[in-house]
């Protein structure tokens, strides 16, 4: 058979009636059908974002009673002046060095140097430090020592090492010997105004 024939004949032409009719529907499938679906599936794709970032916010909305309270607490603290305030790390760090070297002027100790640390962080609030060098009397650095953890802003001591200063050989040690003695204070600082 031939492709006249075939055309001509009655199973030819219902051949080429439902190619030409499917050709017709994947057409309009392609053109009409196709852009509704893909703008649904785009709609449920958003939908379903929209309802992760509703989910994320609902979380931080439910933690709400928890971030005042907290909120509340650091307010109180700062109230109270138990952290050391300033607007940035060079502020505080001063306002650190300040109260150690009243401390120690107090104690009536010899301040030889003051140096800063490097800042802790513990249990969310960030620490800055300083190491005192001081020398006196015993009975002196002692009070500077109980001193720098008795009044707010709170301080604590991380490190303390003490040493004697060299006597000559053989000489009778004096009860207002002085020594020496090394602090590593650190206090707290909120958060504000830093990076």
């Amino acid at each position: 058979m031939n492709w006249k024939a075939l055309r001509h004949s009655p199973a030819g032409r219902r051949a080429a009636f439902i190619g030409v009719n499917l050709l017709g529907l994947l057409l309009a499938y392609l053109i009409f059908v196709e852009p509704f679906r893909r703008m649904i599936a785009d709609g449920a794709e958003t939908i379903a974002e929209r309802r992760q970032t509703l989910a994320r916010y609902e979380a931080v909305a439910a933690h709400e009673a928890q971030i005042q309270a907290y909120a509340q607490q650091v307010a109180d603290i700062n109230g109270r002046g138990e952290l050391f305030d300033g607007d940035s790390e060079g502020v505080i760090s001063a306002n650190l060095q300040a109260r150690l070297k009243t401390i120690a002027e107090q104690a009536q100790v010899t301040v030889r140097s003051i140096q800063v640390l490097p800042e802790k962080s513990f249990e969310g609030v960030t620490l800055v430090g300083a190491r005192l060098d001081v020398s006196g009397p015993y009975e002196n650095v002692h009070a500077l020592a109980r001193a720098l953890e008795g009044a707010p802003p709170l301080l604590i001591i991380t490190a303390a090492s003490l040493r004697g200063q060299a006597m000559l050989w053989g000489a009778a040690a004096q009860q207002n010997d002085e020594i020496e003695a090394q602090f590593d204070v650190f206090g707290g600082a909120p958060k504000k105004g830093r990076p």
